[in-house]
């Protein structure tokens, strides 16, 4: 029989009760071989079922025996302490986790929603052309002012030395229209001194009239009436000329105005020749793209031959400077304060906790910044719980040796210590 061998062949009589006999019995009544496991029960334990009180019969009853009291005292199955075991095991242990985890949680505050983030510049030309050379490769290190990459420059050497041609044409227009003002300004004066004597002419003239015709009429023919007509002549003439001077005045002063106006237009032709001299050089140097700050190189595009327009990204620089952004639930901040220190793990760097400390809070919720922010006066309200972004610097000292391993994006797990 193979009904459990172990019970009933090896297994002690003191450590044999009476439901692993009656389990033992219904295992045998299933695959048939009951009469074989009584056969063997009451040979082997009639011991056992004086000392239990139990008596198995051919067709399967379990009936009661007279008890013998001597046997059982000396029989009786020893308590089990399998449970006791295991209560004074796990109880304890229950409560020592119960207890590590309240001081865990009175002593920090943790989130895995958290990166590390840092400053990217891209950088791209401020011109349009045909890339001649990239100066710079995948996750290379570099300075600030560092060349990156080069445009074809021979379009903007052309356009320089046009606009220098037309900065010299316009010198030469102002030097032109500067000696026609002196010119302008010297037949003004010449005019003037015209004027001024025509009108001595004329005053001399009028003087001489009014002698003559008081000879004529009062002298009684000391003068001749032709010499009174001359006279006469000579001062409307005179008076004439005077006119004419004063006009020719009026032009010089007009043609001296023109001279200026010129003058000054040159001026600005010359300045604006100047600007454009200067563009030119500034579009020639845009050339050259330089680095605005150290950092490593990043998502590079540039390559030799391509044309590329204004403004359009060609790589990006990380800057060495890091930081972590963790977004604490708003139930979470009670306790957070500017300057607290922090254990930051990170996933890329596992068996190494590095130090740090709270910088300062984002100025609203992720939500207020979101592309579509949520309006709580519009339809249904549901209560959702909001996270604000937290900065965390790190301690430059301790991740000195890890700073290549550390870069923008890795998920963290910082551990603000929120009681000492």
């Amino acid at each position: 029989m193979n009904i459990d061998n172990t019970i009933l062949e090896d297994t002690p009589v003191r450590t044999m009760t009476p439901d692993r006999i009656v389990r033992t019995a219904l295992a045998a009544w299933k695959q048939g071989d009951f009469a074989e496991f009584v056969d063997q029960f009451n040979d082997k334990f009639k011991f056992t079922d004086q000392a239990l009180g139990l008596e198995f019969t051919k067709k399967g009853r379990l009936t009661s025996a007279p008890i013998n009291r001597s046997l059982t005292k000396s029989v009786r199955p020893r308590k089990r302490t399998v449970g006791r075991w295991i209560a004074l095991i796990v109880v304890p242990g229950i409560v020592w986790g119960g207890v590590s985890y309240w001081r865990y949680s009175s002593q920090f505050e943790q989130t895995d929603d958290a990166y590390v983030t840092g400053h990217q510049h891209p950088v791209s030309f401020r011109v349009s052309g045909t890339i001649s050379e990239v100066l710079v490769d995948d996750n290379q290190l570099v300075k600030q002012g560092q060349a990156v990459a080069e445009l074809d420059p021979k379009d903007y050497e052309i356009a320089l030395a046009q606009a220098r041609a037309d900065w010299e044409k316009a010198r030469a227009q102002l030097s032109q229209s500067h000696a026609q003002r002196i010119q302008a300004d010297a037949q003004w004066k010449q005019a003037e001194a015209q004027a001024n004597a025509a009108k001595a002419q004329s005053i001399n003239s009028k003087r001489t009239l009014e002698r003559d015709s008081q000879l004529f009429y009062q002298g009684k023919g000391v003068i001749s009436r032709q010499d009174l007509d001359n006279a006469q002549y000579q001062s409307d003439g005179n008076e004439a000329i005077h006119a004419a001077a004063l006009a020719g005045v009026s032009v010089a002063q007009a043609s001296l105005e023109t001279a200026k106006a010129q003058e000054e237009a040159a001026i600005a032709q010359l300045d604006s020749a100047r600007a454009a001299v200067e563009n030119a050089e500034l579009q020639l140097s845009y050339t050259t793209v330089y680095a605005p700050t150290d950092g490593r190189v990043a998502q590079k595009t540039f390559e030799t031959g391509q044309r590329v327009q204004a403004g359009q990204v060609g790589l990006s620089l990380a800057e060495p400077n890091v930081w972590v952004v963790a977004n604490y639930k708003e139930n979470q901040l009670d306790r957070i304060r500017s300057g607290q220190s922090v254990e930051v793990g990170i996933d890329a760097v596992p068996n190494r906790t590095f130090q740090g400390k709270v910088d300062s809070f984002q100025a609203g919720t992720g939500a207020v910044y979101a592309l579509l922010p949520p309006d709580n006066a519009t339809g249904n309200f549901t209560k959702i719980v909001q996270s604000v972004p937290v900065k965390i610097v790190f301690d430059a000292t301790s991740i000195r040796g890890y700073e290549q391993l550390i870069v923008p994006g890795l998920s963290v797990e910082p551990r603000i210590r929120v009681e000492r």
